[in-house]
């Protein structure tokens, strides 16, 4: 780094813990991107099966007509090749409303996975508000020490002796 290059305040880990907490944060982030990433272009596969479908199902309705059309005309006439391109259409259909459902499928799988991933993922959210309590904790200023007031060491009472300490009888 020259001296002319100033460092990024984002380039700045001071800590463990705000590394803890950028990563966190990244990291959530990232996660709920990629969810909602993939549950929108589920749904974009999924539309463009049903723009397949509706396709394929206006060609095979043509080609029912056509067919239909011809056999009017000419009874005797076979059709064959019309009818060989309606069965080939039926079994794209066929295989393209199992595509759909797979996709169906796919797509209800997905949101569960990513609903529970997000709930899983709230875990970052608490380690989150952890790491920034705790560099709170650190970076507040600490109130001032009390002086202990010290005492004076207790004076000592002189040690008495058996004799004083014993009370006087007088007997007289």
């Amino acid at each position: 780094m020259t001296s002319t290059d100033k460092p990024k305040a984002a380039d700045k880990v001071s800590s463990p813990l705000h590394l803890l907490q950028t990563l966190t944060r990244t990291l959530n982030e990232h996660l709920t991107e990629a969810c909602e990433q993939a549950v929108k272009d589920a749904g974009k596969a999924l539309e463009k099966l049903q723009r397949q479908q509706e396709k394929l199902e206006d060609k095979l309705r043509q080609s029912e007509a056509k067919l239909a059309d011809r056999t009017a005309e000419d009874p005797g006439k076979g059709g064959g090749k019309t009818r060989r391109k309606i069965a080939d259409l039926q079994a794209a259909l066929l295989d393209l409303k199992q595509a759909r459902s797979n996709a169906e499928n796919y797509i209800q799988k997905l949101e569960a996975d990513v609903r529970q991933t997000l709930r899983l993922a709230k875990g970052l959210d608490r380690i989150d508000a952890q790491v920034s309590q705790a560099l709170d904790r650190r970076d507040a200023p600490k109130p001032a020490a009390k002086p202990r007031s010290r005492r004076a060491p207790a004076k000592r009472k002189p040690a008495t002796t058996k004799a004083e300490s014993q009370p006087t009888t007088e007997a007289n």
